[in-house]
């Protein structure tokens, strides 16, 4: 019984690393932006791009925030997002919230 409830909580301790070693990455919030709001890949330079020149608005913000928000398994303040002006700012900002 003992060896079975501690192996159990083995399981969740593992869970809860792998599940805080995911971290926000530039390529993760691309995906993102492309499946969920339909930001094409082709833009040039798409991690320094600005929000405008995406055409992202707040809505499509508000989207990775949340998207984020499950996968990561942090609140990401939607305030504080939308003072980043890019994807680099942007997962600057959440793997600060992380850290």
């Amino acid at each position: 019984r003992g060896f079975c409830l501690s192996r159990g909580l083995g399981d969740v301790y593992k869970r809860q690393v792998t599940r805080m070693a995911e971290r926000c990455s530039v390529q993760l919030v691309i995906d993102i932006l492309h499946a969920k709001v339909g930001v094409p890949l082709s833009i040039p330079n798409i991690d320094t791009a600005s929000w405008e020149e995406m055409a992202v608005e707040s809505l499509g913000l508000t989207e990775v925030c949340a998207s984020l928000e499950y996968r990561l398994n942090i609140p990401i303040p939607s305030e504080e997002a939308f003072s980043t002006h890019n994807i680099q700012g942007f997962v600057a900002f959440v793997n600060s919230i992380q850290a």
